[in-house]
């Protein structure tokens, strides 16, 4: 039965059902959960990327000091309790003396100073922003960190989870270059489950850590299969080889055949707001002019992306920071009434700019089949209006260094999602930055005023004066347009019906300890 988390009867009802199985059986351990990846991760240091396939993985091997219940509530990990200062300047986390490491050294405080500052810090895209507010982190003993900000930094708290500041340890890293260190292959974590082997292009394999600080996993292991084919995904959950597909890996088309599937549940909702757009090269040619890309928003019909690429679980009227957090949204940015598809208007505009032909590149993770039919849709919309869109499909590690490195392509399809804040997963979308690091702003585009509104509002805990500050930038981006937001995801999971105790977390990657097998 499909269930869709954002209804309130429904959630009701999904969560008397989850009350009556509880009742009737309790957790049972043992067995094997296969989860389906489109594509292998690039390494399994989450220090270094965002990356939805090493955050997946990285997620049960490592910790944070704190995880997102699914209401967004920070709860302990590592710290086991925490103070703020009334000035919301310093953090005071108190660790659990019981925590190890993989191979059985402690985890102390000195682990968390040295991951942040050595790995977090530099490399991180979401952690990068809060650590440029950080005036020192200090260890006064093995299990105390204190965070010293310069200013208050409002989602401080959601972004010390095992996504955005997994804790790596000190005395497996210290001295070593953490950008191609032996350690981010065969990885040394704190975490539920214990890293076992990577055949790459076919499986990676975690078992049971018998020695985590909480209460051990039910489950034996964890398998991550890569299926870069999404149909060939679709069929090995159908015939029992994958037991669970997020919807990031999921054929939308094959969503109804699976919905009547009596053997697998599939659930729908909003989680964590996510969006889905198209980062625009910016740099030079026609692309750098707002004209052009404003003429791409009125030949995109992005209803129809919606409707044929995401069978429907979409939300197409969005701005600049979609319309997930309903405080950070303002109807008079809406892209859908500024710039509704409209074939004519995007004619007028290329030739007010004084473009009689263009040949762009559109880039692609080609494990992600609703990017490939948006593609599609696209270069269809796109021919109306005399333009000539190529479609580039690559696997992720190649799409990552042409797009984010290189800059080697004009249009490239990416999701981001918003780790809990718009600070967190969206400000990197638009903020200045250096060119070259990975899930970051890949533009080129450089504003200071939308670069200070955006400091300022993260550094403000009162959410009308956010609003405010998000309306502000939100004008500008809105006529800037350095990149073309599509659409805000329905969030999509299809499991063996059997699997229970999945979605704890805020984030549906995370928790996977407490996953079970009913009988």
């Amino acid at each position: 039965m499909k269930r869709v988390g954002i209804f309130v009867p429904l959630l009701l009802a999904a969560l008397l059902l989850a009350g009556s199985l509880a009742s009737a059986q309790a957790p049972r351990t043992g067995g094997s959960l296969v989860v389906a990846l489109g594509a292998d991760p690039e390494h399994l240091n989450p220090t270094l990327t965002t990356s939805y396939p090493a955050g997946a993985v990285g997620a049960s091997i490592y910790s944070g000091l704190v995880w997102l219940d699914e209401t967004g509530r920070p709860q302990p990990e590592l710290a086991e309790r925490w103070e703020i200062s009334a000035d919301g300047r310093t953090y005071t986390f108190h660790l659990r003396q019981d925590a190890r490491w993989h191979d059985g050294e402690p985890v102390t405080s000195a682990d968390v100073k040295f991951t942040m500052e050595n790995m977090l810090g530099p490399y991180h895209g979401r952690f990068r922003n809060a650590f440029a507010l950080l005036e020192g982190i200090d260890a006064p003993d093995d299990y105390t960190v204190v965070l010293r900000l310069r200013e208050p930094y409002a989602p401080l708290m959601s972004l010390l989870t095992v996504f955005d500041a997994p804790i790596l340890p000190k005395h497996i890293y210290e001295g070593g270059n953490p950008l191609d260190h032996p350690a981010n292959y065969n990885p040394v974590g704190s975490g539920p489950f214990v890293f076992r082997e990577w055949v790459r292009g076919d499986r990676i394999v975690l078992e049971r850590n018998p020695n985590y600080f909480d209460e051990p996993a039910y489950l034996d292991r964890l398998i991550y299969r890569i299926i870069p084919d999404d149909v060939s995904r679709a069929v090995a959950l159908e015939i029992g080889e994958v037991d669970l597909i997020w919807g990031v890996y999921l054929p939308a088309a094959d969503l109804p055949r699976m919905q009547a599937n009596p053997d697998l549940d599939v659930w729908q909702g909003v989680r964590i707001p996510a969006l889905y757009f198209l980062f625009v090269n910016t740099r030079e040619g026609a692309l750098a002019n707002p004209k052009v890309r404003q003429a791409l928003m009125h030949a995109i019909d992005r209803e129809q992306i919606v409707e044929q690429a995401m069978m429907g679980a979409g939300n197409p009227n969005v701005g600049p920071f979609g319309a997930g957090f309903f405080w950070a949204y303002d109807e008079a940015t809406d892209y859908s009434k500024l710039y509704p598809y409209d074939p004519a208007k995007a004619r007028k505009l290329l030739e007010e700019a004084g473009v009689r032909s263009l040949t762009l590149r559109f880039v692609y993770d080609s494990a992600r089949g609703p990017f490939r039919t948006a593609g599609e849709i696209i270069r269809d919309n796109l021919r109306q209006v005399g333009i000539n869109l190529q479609l580039v499909p690559l696997e992720r590690s190649v799409m990552v260094e042409q797009v984010y490195t290189r800059a080697a392509y004009d249009l490239s399809m990416q999701s981001f999602t918003s780790a809990g804040d718009p600070v967190l997963g969206y400000h990197r979308i638009y903020m200045t930055v250096e060119p070259g690091t990975p899930f970051v702003n890949a533009t080129g585009y450089s504003n200071p005023e939308v670069d200070a509104l955006l400091k300022q509002a993260a550094g403000t805990f009162d959410f009308d004066q956010r609003a405010e500050l998000y309306r502000q930038a939100a004008e500008i981006l809105a006529q800037d347009l350095p990149v073309l937001v599509l659409f805000d995801e329905l969030a999509t999971e299809v499991s063996n019906k059997r699997l229970q105790g999945l979605r704890e977390a805020l984030d549906v990657r995370d928790r996977l300890e407490r996953v079970w097998w009913a009988e």
